[in-house]
């Protein structure tokens, strides 16, 4: 994308040298293809933000804030999966970039510019420590999104797109595991992932206490929502999963012995990006081969294709295959009971 052709590039860019005009360009350009947007698009978006209750819009999420995270966390490879290389040093530039272009058309950034220091060792989940987290989360909701991510493999921003009609055939059903259809954000990748026993449990609860609440549920509703029930979006967003899980942290961090020396560390140990990372190392625990845990976690095809052939049959043999090392045995009966609901 030629940025260069939009007039807020060049007011961004008035009277700067031609060295910094090179920097702004190239994290302009790189920022708005991650994004598919271009800068007009941008600027446009953030500005006609229009927060839920303006009592408490201090406390919103901006969508300048959520696409500056989510394009920090591909730049140094905060998903697990290698990023595009870049050095941390390097991404923080980039961010104080795209900030420095927001703010220059009156958007505020609230999140806090990450720090240039040593990358933070990741960490490697099992199903145990995923247990605690969720035996820790404050609500139903919460409970259930803890499982779903681990069990399907998904980052936040795929947990909080799912609706309702996702997994409502497969639980009326009774199926086990339930297969949900959903599009990879990164790679535009149309895929299949699944979720077994913990999940589908935690996910009945939430759904049971919803209608309670709610009344009848329908199929396009957001799967996860936010507190508020008031008019607009309810659905839930990345930096509501963010809040929850700095919570489970400061809950059960000590209690988890592969991240109790690493709270104090600017990313969270147990964020939830982690959840997808310990699938993938479920995956491999279980033999599962690699064409089937890179499908479910919605990786781009490799040149030969070799996700042809994975029909739902297979695939559900080799997710059963996996149900070991993704469900906690045994499990405490009415644990999702025992939640006070504060969705």
């Amino acid at each position: 994308m030629d940025v260069e052709e939009f007039e807020e590039f060049r007011q961004w860019t008035r009277n700067k040298s031609e060295h910094t005009r090179s920097g702004y360009r190239s994290s302009l350009r790189r920022f708005c293809e991650f994004h598919d947007m271009n800068p007009r698009e941008l600027v446009l978006e953030a500005r006609n933000h229009e927060p839920e209750d303006p009592e408490t819009a201090h406390l919103e999420e901006n969508p300048a804030d959520r696409r500056l995270v989510e394009w920090f966390q591909e730049l140094t490879g905060g998903d697990g999966e290698g990023g595009e290389g870049v050095s941390r040093a390097s991404a923080v530039n980039y961010w104080r970039h795209i900030r420095s272009f927001y703010e220059n058309f009156g958007v505020h950034i609230k999140e806090e510019t990450p720090k240039a220091g040593r990358r933070n060792r990741r960490s490697e989940l099992d199903v145990e420590d995923v247990e605690k987290m969720a035996d820790a989360a404050p609500s139903l909701r919460d409970r259930a999104m803890i499982w779903v991510g681990f069990q399907g493999g998904m980052n936040p921003s795929e947990v909080c797109g799912l609706d309702v009609g996702d997994v409502m055939g497969g639980l009326e059903r009774g199926e086990c595991p339930v297969s949900i259809e959903k599009t990879r954000g990164k790679t535009k990748i149309d895929h299949h992932t699944w979720i077994h026993r913990e999940a589908i449990d935690a996910l009945k609860a939430y759904l049971r206490d919803r209608k309670r609440k709610e009344g009848e549920l329908d199929p396009g509703d957001p799967l996860f929502v936010k507190r508020s029930v008031r008019k607009g979006d309810r659905r839930a967003t990345p930096t509501i999963v963010r809040k929850v899980m700095r919570g489970i942290r400061d809950s059960v961090g000590e209690d988890i012995e592969k991240v109790s020396d690493r709270l104090d560390q600017q990313t969270n140990p147990l964020a939830f990006k982690f959840l997808r990372r310990a699938f993938g190392i479920a995956c491999d625990n279980a033999d599962v081969p690699t064409k089937y845990k890179d499908y479910w976690l919605g990786h781009a095809p490799p040149y030969n294709g070799a996700y042809q052939g994975l029909t739902k049959k297979k695939q559900r043999e080799k997710y059963r295959q996996l149900a070991p090392e993704i469900n906690p045995s045994p499990t405490q009966p009415g644990a999702d009971e025992r939640l006070l609901e504060s969705v």
